[in-house]
This record gives C-alpha cells, structure tokens and sequence, in this order.
C-alpha cells in the first residue's frame, strides 16, 4: 500500500499534490461546518467564503495576467486563494468583502511585489496581513477581523496532519519542516515558561506541547507556505537558517514589532525578506534550438543560453511549458541542468519511454524558435572545492545529467580530479554521452563501470558489468571506495537503496551525497 501510495504521489507533480490536499481539507471543513464541528463558523460562512476567495483570486489572476502579457498559472492562483480560505476567518454575507481583499490583495502581490518576473513575498502571508493591518488600525470603524488561521483548530488537526505529511512527503523538504517545526515547539514552550515565571509543571508543558501540535498555526505555515518554492533558498544550509528564523519569529513576543503584535503571516514575510538576496532567482525565457538523439529513447534538448542564466554544475530548473490538455502531472517540470556553465548553451536530458506524460509530449513538439520559461535555480549537488578529493559517481538511467555538467566543467576549466563513475541501465543503448566519458579519460583519472541490467551476461564485453552495482562489484572495481566522497543520482529508490549498500559496506554518510531528486516533484 505504502509503495502503491508513493507511485501515486510521483506521477502527479508538486502543485497538483497541494491542489488536491487543500481541496481536500476545504471538502472535510465543509462535512464539519455541516456537523457543526466548527463553529463559531456556519456552514453558509464556509461556503460563502470559499466561493469568494475562489473566484477573486482566479478572475484577478487571468484578468492580470493578460495585462501584463504573461501566461496565467491557474494552479498557483487557486492555491494561494484556498490558503486564504483557511487564514481569514469565514464571514457573513456583509463581511465576504475582507476574504475576497485577502485574496486580491494575495494575487495582486504575486505581478507587483515582483522582481525579474519573480514574487518576492508568500503571496497568501502578504494577503493575511492586509487584513490584519486592517483590524489593527481599523481607520473606518469597521470591526474588521484579523487573519486568525482557523484552519489550526482540534477539529480539522487530524485530516490537516494528513495532508501536511503528504505535501512534505512529495516536496522533499523534511529537513526545513522538521527544523521549523522542532524549533518552533522549543521557542514555544520557552516562551510559555518564561511567561510563567518559569514555575510551569512538567503536565502543563506537556499540555502546551499538545496545543502547539494541535491549534496553533505552526503545521499549516510549516507545511503549505513555508515550502513555497519562490521563496525558499535555494541551499540547504539557507534553508535550515530560513526555517529556524521563522519558527523563532512566530512563537515569541520579545521579538515582535512595536506597531502591532508578531503574528504567522508576519513571521514568514520577515523570513522572506530576511532571505530575500539568496532566493533572488529571475525567470527566464529560453529559445528551443534542437534537438539530438544521445541514447536509445533518451534525446539531449537545446536552448540558447539567455544573459542572466548563471548555475554551477548539478544544479537544476523549473521549467514552465503550457499546453493545452496538460494530464495529471501539470505544465511544470524540475530538470537537472545537463550542460556546463562554460557551454553556450543549455542542454536538457530527457528519457522517453513508449507512453510518455503531456509535458514530455510538449517538449517533443517544440518547434526551432519556441520558447519555454526556467526558474527557481537551486540545488545543492556541487562538486566538492577541495581538488584533491577522490569522488564516485553513481548514476542511474537519466540520473547521469548532473555528472555530465559536472565532467564537462572539470575539463573546460582545466580541474582535473580523480574519478571513477559507475553508471547503471538496462542496455547498452542506453548509454548517453560516451564521447564525453572517453574524453575525461584523456583530461584526468576519469575511469567508468557499465552495468547493464537487461542483457544476457554472455553478450556483454569485457569490462560491463550485468545486473546492478552491488557490494562485490564496488569492492572489486572502486578498491579505494571508503577514500572517496560518493555521489548518487537517479530515482528516488535506487539511490534510497546505494546509499544503504555504501553504509553497509562502511562508507561515513559524511562522504555520501545526494540531492532533492526534482523529477519526483
């Protein structure tokens, strides 16, 4: 069931997984609205504002979108107006106008608060403090009510905690929601302390620890918005940072501004701003040039490299191609860079099998001339600084894109390092860029191991490894494997079960790297 779940979750992409858990907690908040399991908050309050935040955020997105002559993201738009439905409390028919500002005014900032085609700011956080702001100063008498993150209430915590591990799950981002939410619960239950004279019994912590968990807003934000991708730093270190920071600013008061009290919406637009330069990352049009066939069902993508593009090799982007009747997996993909940043320019690596996604058809399609839209630049799949390092590539299947940028840089800029990179797929024709790999041979200790799945053993060369890398083959091929700094690409599960195989055989996770797999999202 477990294994059945996770296919389920890798073929549908990042946005569709956080679509449907938000639309799912709306549809169980509606079923308790019914049962009167939320009150203050009818049933017609639920409905009513949902509606309203719906529909302002996606008529404001296309209306904007055609006046600033860019493609409209109707999944975006819809995610940052079901957040709001969960910020801004629900309201009578006379107050629907506050939800449908808090939409608006979330929408608006994604075109205004934007720099290089990229927003700034959580657009969800920014359209909840407008309404706060709002309550705070209050300047017509209207009694407005501020963003109180209903959603963060026993009733719903259940089907939310749910829903926030299946978003983590799918976005890869446990470090930062652990992190967030591990320091948060220590700041919380400080504070509480210090707020009682630190006199609290071990009971009433444990109690504190429940309401923390339970009805305060910190598994929402830490699930749904602090894993924004325009706004989370690209580097894992910054990303820890950016996580604590905010966890920090949300769940103490010795820290809050003097205008108004902190608040969550608050606390994650701080963290935004905080972190600003590092996510700082502009969208780009790149122009298709060509396609060229590398591998058996496995074609190399070009696009002329626009000005601005500036990566280091391992690195990868979202790229944005809409098409009309884009299936399950959307109109966005994350791939690894292929090229280097000494090449002029951008090589994609792409597999196709026999029935391939509406994305890949669209890529195939591309005409000379096209154009497709890259973002979000991170990764922290980098070759090590120091020169001297011994390293071990293990790739499998179109995993090898990331050690391709990588060799390809090392011998453009004359950095010859000692190598050997083990690389697994069911046939020799699956093989992609072997000139490459013959040429690092010529440039430095560059050595490779085939192992080849699919082929009879007897029809093999000599050299070519059958089945798949295992402790034997490491031993016997990469004798100086516990020397060397190993890094593992490809699908989620093989490199789950390498690194395994590499502690097994007494390999320090120290000297063991792998990156977020952006296929998976």
């Amino acid at each position: 069931m477990f294994a059945r779940a996770s296919r389920i979750l890798d073929g549908t992409t990042m946005y569709r997984v956080v679509l449907y858990a938000l639309g799912a907690l709306a549809a169980i908040a509606l079923v308790l609205g019914a049962l009167g399991f939320t009150e203050p908050f009818s049933l017609g309050e639920l409905v009513g504002s949902l509606v309203v935040a719906v529909s302002v955020g996606l008529g404001l997105n296309v209306l904007l979108a055609r006046l600033c002559a860019v493609g409209a993201n109707h999944e975006s738009a819809l995610i940052t107006a079901l957040i709001i439905f969960f910020l801004v409390p629900p309201q009578e028919l006379s107050g629907v106008w506050v939800v449908a500002l808090a939409s608006a005014a979330a929408i608006v900032s994604k075109y205004v608060i934007a720099v290089r085609g990229q927003h700034l700011l959580n657009p969800a956080a920014v359209g909840a403090l407008v309404v706060t702001v709002l309550a705070t100063v209050d300047p017509f008498g209207l009694s407005v009510s501020e963003a109180v993150w209903w959603v963060a209430s026993q009733s719903l915590f259940l089907p939310l905690l749910a829903a926030s591990l299946i978003v983590v799950w799918k976005v890869r981002r446990w470090e930062l929601f652990i992190t967030f939410m591990g320091v948060g619960l220590v700041v919380f239950l400080l504070e509480e302390l210090r707020l009682a004279g630190w006199t609290l019994e071990a009971g009433a912590l444990a109690q504190d620890a429940r309401v923390y968990l339970t009805s305060w807003p910190a598994l929402f934000l830490g699930a749904f918005m602090l894993t924004e991708p325009f706004t989370i730093p690209p580097r894992r270190t910054q990303r820890l940072l950016y996580a604590a920071l905010v966890a920090l600013l949300l769940n103490t008061t010795l820290l809050s501004p003097a205008a108004f009290p902190m608040s969550p919406e608050l606390a994650l637009l701080i963290g935004n701003l905080a972190f600003f330069p590092a996510t700082l990352r502009r969208k780009l049009s790149l122009r298709f040039v060509e396609s060229r066939e590398v591998a058996d069902h496995t074609l190399e993508l070009v696009f002329d490299k626009p000005e601005g593009l500036h990566f280091s090799p391992g690195q990868y982007l979202e790229w944005t191609l809409p098409h009309a009747g884009s299936d399950n997996r959307g109109i966005r993909r994350y791939f690894t860079i292929a090229s280097s940043p000494t090449e002029d320019e951008v090589v994609l690596g792409v597999k196709f099998g026999e029935r391939v996604s509406s994305f890949k058809q669209a890529l195939l399609d591309l005409a000379p001339g096209d154009e497709v839209v890259a973002a979000q630049r991170a990764g922290d799949f980098l070759l090590p600084t120091d020169p001297s390092e011994k390293l071990a590539f293990v790739a499998g299947g179109i995993g090898i894109t990331p050690f391709r940028s990588m060799t390809r840089f090392l011998i453009d800029t004359d950095d010859p390092r000692d190598i050997t990179l083990l690389y697994a797929n069911n046939t020799r024709a699956e093989i992609c860029w072997q000139e490459l790999w013959a040429e690092a041979a010529e440039h430095m200790p560059f050595s490779v191991v085939h192992a080849i799945a699919r082929e009879r053993p007897r029809e093999l060369p000599a050299g070519i490894e059958h089945g798949y890398l295992t402790a034997e083959i490491i031993r016997r091929r990469v004798p100086d494997y516990a020397e060397r700094t190993w890094y593992l690409s490809g699908p989620h599960g093989m490199v789950v079960a390498y690194q395994k195989l590499l502690t097994s055989l007494g390999v320090p996770n120290r000297q063991i790297r792998s990156d977020y797999f952006p296929g998976l999202a």
